[in-house]
């Protein structure tokens, strides 16, 4: 069992202390001598005539308080704090900076626009697992497309170009001249 905790030394000299607790102080030394010290501690402090302070000191303890108070600094950290221009300044232009990013970042535009149907053409012209392909979509309206990651986001050519192998880029650069003679003749 462990030893008496200063609560219960205390409570022990009230006479309050729980009976099984009280069983440990009956079988232990050093909790009773705790409690010896304790008890000659308290009969010395009661043994102390304490003066009894002038009539003067009552009537002038309000105008001592009230200037000690007065006299100690203003505690720094409260909510007047967050009201001063060195703090207010840099939090606007930083709203101001967020503001404008927000507006100015481009947003992706949907080609057909909302609730509006994306046609995918079954064109004959495309190999046979295009055809298959478009055949099971079918008529894919913009907000499914969006949700299933199929639309094409402002960019994502230029970054699709720029992931292609060196040959892929000849084979792409003499595709593109090839279509553009094409559209000339």
């Amino acid at each position: 069992m462990t030893h008496l905790t200063t609560d219960e030394l205390v409570d022990a000299i009230d006479g309050v202390l729980d009976p099984a607790r009280r069983s440990h102080l009956d079988t232990c030394a050093p909790c009773r001598e705790q409690l010896t010290d304790l008890g000659q501690v308290l009969a010395d402090a009661h043994a102390v005539a304490v003066p009894e302070p002038s009539p003067l000191f009552w009537q002038h303890l309000s105008s001592r308080v009230r200037q000690a108070v007065a006299a100690e600094p203003a505690a720094a950290g409260g909510w007047r704090d967050w009201l001063r221009w060195p703090v207010l300044a840099p939090l606007a232009a930083l709203t101001l900076i967020v503001m404008a990013l927000a507006i100015a970042l481009p947003r992706p535009v949907p080609a057909t626009g909302p609730g509006r149907s994306a046609q995918v053409d079954t064109d004959t012209t495309l190999p046979d697992s295009f055809a298959i392909v478009a055949e099971l979509v079918g008529d894919l309206d913009w907000d499914t497309a969006a949700s299933a990651g199929l639309t094409i986001t402002p960019g994502a050519a230029d970054r699709a170009v720029l992931d292609l192998t060196a040959s892929e880029q000849q084979e792409l650069t003499r595709l593109l001249q090839a279509e553009l003679t094409r559209a000339k003749s």
